[in-house]
Protein backbone atom coordinates (compact mmCIF):
# COMPACT_ATOMS: atom_id res chain seq x y z
CA UNK A 1 0.00 0.00 0.00
CA UNK A 2 1.38 3.26 -1.20
CA UNK A 3 1.64 6.75 1.03
CA UNK A 4 -1.35 8.41 -0.43
CA UNK A 5 -3.44 5.45 0.48
CA UNK A 6 -2.53 5.07 3.78
CA UNK A 7 -3.67 8.92 3.76
CA UNK A 8 -7.15 8.46 2.20
CA UNK A 9 -7.45 5.40 4.59
CA UNK A 10 -6.88 7.93 7.17
CA UNK A 11 -9.11 10.26 5.95
CA UNK A 12 -12.30 7.61 6.36
CA UNK A 13 -11.37 6.55 9.63
CA UNK A 14 -11.41 9.48 11.17
CA UNK A 15 -14.96 10.24 10.36
CA UNK A 16 -15.80 7.41 11.46
CA UNK A 17 -16.10 8.70 15.18
CA UNK A 18 -20.15 8.46 15.29
CA UNK A 19 -22.52 6.20 17.18
CA UNK A 20 -24.83 4.33 15.97
CA UNK A 21 -28.84 5.71 16.01
CA UNK A 22 -31.45 3.60 17.96
CA UNK A 23 -34.08 2.69 15.25
CA UNK A 24 -31.78 3.63 12.05
CA UNK A 25 -32.50 3.60 8.93
CA UNK A 26 -31.13 4.21 5.68
CA UNK A 27 -32.42 7.90 4.94
CA UNK A 28 -30.45 10.48 4.49
CA UNK A 29 -30.38 14.00 2.68
CA UNK A 30 -32.56 16.19 1.08
CA UNK A 31 -35.40 14.63 -0.91
CA UNK A 32 -36.20 15.03 -4.68
CA UNK A 33 -37.97 18.75 -4.89
CA UNK A 34 -36.58 20.13 -1.75
CA UNK A 35 -33.94 22.99 -2.21
CA UNK A 36 -30.46 23.01 -1.59
CA UNK A 37 -28.78 26.02 0.15
CA UNK A 38 -25.65 27.72 0.60
CA UNK A 39 -22.95 26.74 2.90
CA UNK A 40 -19.18 26.79 3.16
CA UNK A 41 -17.05 24.33 3.52
CA UNK A 42 -12.60 24.37 3.41
CA UNK A 43 -12.20 23.56 -0.09
CA UNK A 44 -8.88 21.59 -0.57
CA UNK A 45 -8.81 20.57 -4.17
CA UNK A 46 -10.71 21.55 -7.31
CA UNK A 47 -12.33 24.67 -8.88
CA UNK A 48 -12.76 26.64 -5.44
CA UNK A 49 -9.72 25.49 -3.86
CA UNK A 50 -7.99 27.39 -0.63
CA UNK A 51 -11.54 29.07 0.06
CA UNK A 52 -14.42 28.96 2.15
CA UNK A 53 -16.71 29.62 -1.24
CA UNK A 54 -20.13 27.96 -1.25
CA UNK A 55 -20.40 25.55 -3.97
CA UNK A 56 -24.23 25.85 -4.87
CA UNK A 57 -23.65 29.82 -4.83
CA UNK A 58 -21.10 29.50 -7.04
CA UNK A 59 -21.89 27.41 -10.18
CA UNK A 60 -25.61 28.59 -8.94
CA UNK A 61 -28.24 26.82 -11.92
CA UNK A 62 -25.94 24.51 -13.42
CA UNK A 63 -26.06 20.84 -13.22
CA UNK A 64 -24.04 19.42 -9.84
CA UNK A 65 -23.48 16.54 -7.77
CA UNK A 66 -22.51 16.45 -3.91
CA UNK A 67 -21.48 13.38 -2.50
CA UNK A 68 -20.99 14.03 1.25
CA UNK A 69 -19.15 11.38 3.32
CA UNK A 70 -19.50 10.29 6.47
CA UNK A 71 -16.99 7.58 6.62
CA UNK A 72 -17.69 5.87 3.45
CA UNK A 73 -14.29 3.31 2.44
CA UNK A 74 -11.65 5.06 0.51
CA UNK A 75 -11.86 3.08 -2.30
CA UNK A 76 -15.18 3.33 -2.95
CA UNK A 77 -15.26 7.88 -2.57
CA UNK A 78 -12.05 7.62 -5.11
CA UNK A 79 -13.88 5.45 -7.47
CA UNK A 80 -17.16 8.03 -7.45
CA UNK A 81 -14.56 10.97 -7.47
CA UNK A 82 -12.54 9.50 -10.72
CA UNK A 83 -16.69 8.86 -12.06
CA UNK A 84 -17.52 12.21 -11.11
CA UNK A 85 -14.04 13.95 -13.13
CA UNK A 86 -15.31 11.35 -16.16
CA UNK A 87 -18.86 13.10 -16.08
CA UNK A 88 -17.27 16.38 -15.76
CA UNK A 89 -15.49 15.79 -19.05
CA UNK A 90 -18.60 14.31 -20.83
CA UNK A 91 -20.30 17.05 -20.11
CA UNK A 92 -18.50 20.41 -20.40
CA UNK A 93 -20.60 22.28 -22.54
CA UNK A 94 -23.40 21.86 -19.84
CA UNK A 95 -20.87 23.08 -17.37
CA UNK A 96 -21.82 20.21 -15.08
CA UNK A 97 -19.53 20.47 -11.63
CA UNK A 98 -19.24 18.01 -8.92
CA UNK A 99 -18.24 18.07 -5.17
CA UNK A 100 -17.25 15.78 -2.23
CA UNK A 101 -17.87 17.27 1.22
CA UNK A 102 -15.85 15.11 3.71
CA UNK A 103 -17.75 15.52 7.44
CA UNK A 104 -15.29 16.08 10.52
CA UNK A 105 -12.59 18.21 11.81
CA UNK A 106 -10.79 20.83 9.58
CA UNK A 107 -7.34 20.44 10.90
CA UNK A 108 -7.12 17.02 11.12
CA UNK A 109 -8.50 16.45 7.88
CA UNK A 110 -6.82 18.73 5.85
CA UNK A 111 -3.47 16.76 4.71
CA UNK A 112 -5.35 13.32 4.43
CA UNK A 113 -8.36 15.28 2.36
CA UNK A 114 -5.20 16.65 0.18
CA UNK A 115 -3.64 12.97 -0.39
CA UNK A 116 -6.84 12.00 -1.43
CA UNK A 117 -7.01 14.33 -3.84
CA UNK A 118 -4.25 13.75 -5.57
CA UNK A 119 -4.76 9.87 -5.42
CA UNK A 120 -7.96 10.24 -7.09
CA UNK A 121 -6.53 12.96 -9.72
CA UNK A 122 -9.85 14.39 -10.73
CA UNK A 123 -8.66 18.34 -10.47
CA UNK A 124 -12.27 19.04 -11.69
CA UNK A 125 -13.98 17.59 -8.89
CA UNK A 126 -14.11 19.59 -5.67
CA UNK A 127 -13.11 18.21 -2.28
CA UNK A 128 -14.18 20.15 0.50
CA UNK A 129 -14.35 19.60 4.46
CA UNK A 130 -16.73 20.58 6.22
CA UNK A 131 -17.53 20.30 10.49
CA UNK A 132 -20.19 17.51 11.58
CA UNK A 133 -21.27 20.20 13.81
CA UNK A 134 -21.96 23.08 10.69
CA UNK A 135 -25.88 24.33 10.79
CA UNK A 136 -25.48 23.03 6.99
CA UNK A 137 -25.64 18.90 8.26
CA UNK A 138 -29.33 19.56 9.84
CA UNK A 139 -30.11 22.07 6.84
CA UNK A 140 -29.25 19.38 4.35
CA UNK A 141 -30.79 16.33 6.67
CA UNK A 142 -27.98 14.44 6.69
CA UNK A 143 -27.73 11.15 8.64
CA UNK A 144 -24.87 11.36 10.85
CA UNK A 145 -25.46 7.52 12.05
CA UNK A 146 -22.38 5.14 11.43
CA UNK A 147 -24.17 3.05 8.69
CA UNK A 148 -24.88 5.99 6.46
CA UNK A 149 -21.50 6.01 4.80
CA UNK A 150 -22.17 8.77 2.45
CA UNK A 151 -25.39 10.69 0.67
CA UNK A 152 -25.20 11.86 -2.66
CA UNK A 153 -27.73 14.84 -3.99
CA UNK A 154 -27.97 15.30 -7.54
CA UNK A 155 -29.44 18.92 -8.46
CA UNK A 156 -30.10 21.89 -10.67
CA UNK A 157 -31.46 25.25 -10.30
CA UNK A 158 -31.09 24.47 -6.37
CA UNK A 159 -33.59 21.70 -6.54
CA UNK A 160 -32.60 18.35 -5.96
CA UNK A 161 -33.44 16.27 -8.83
CA UNK A 162 -32.38 12.67 -7.30
CA UNK A 163 -30.79 11.89 -3.96
CA UNK A 164 -28.77 8.35 -3.09
CA UNK A 165 -27.63 6.50 0.12
CA UNK A 166 -24.46 4.46 0.34
CA UNK A 167 -23.93 4.47 -3.26
CA UNK A 168 -21.29 1.89 -4.41
CA UNK A 169 -19.28 2.55 -6.96
CA UNK A 170 -19.71 -0.56 -8.50
CA UNK A 171 -21.55 -1.03 -12.03
CA UNK A 172 -24.94 -0.58 -11.21
CA UNK A 173 -23.98 2.62 -8.57
CA UNK A 174 -21.94 4.49 -10.85
CA UNK A 175 -24.59 3.84 -13.66
CA UNK A 176 -27.47 4.80 -10.75
CA UNK A 177 -25.36 7.94 -10.50
CA UNK A 178 -24.31 8.50 -13.97
CA UNK A 179 -28.44 8.45 -15.27
CA UNK A 180 -29.61 10.65 -12.49
CA UNK A 181 -26.67 13.46 -13.55
CA UNK A 182 -27.68 13.04 -17.36
CA UNK A 183 -31.81 13.89 -16.18
CA UNK A 184 -30.28 16.76 -14.20
CA UNK A 185 -28.35 17.89 -17.57
CA UNK A 186 -31.26 17.59 -19.25
CA UNK A 187 -33.31 19.55 -17.68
Amino acid sequence: MNKSMLFVGGLFALALAVPAVAGFSAKSGLAPGESISAFHPVHISGPLANSEKCFPCTFQSRPQVQVWVNGDDPKNIVAIAKNLQSEINKNKKAEFKAMIVVLGDKAALKPVVKAAATEANTPDVAMAILPKTDEAVKNYKINLAADVKNTVFVYRNWKVSDSMVNLKADTKGLNALNAAIAKAVAM
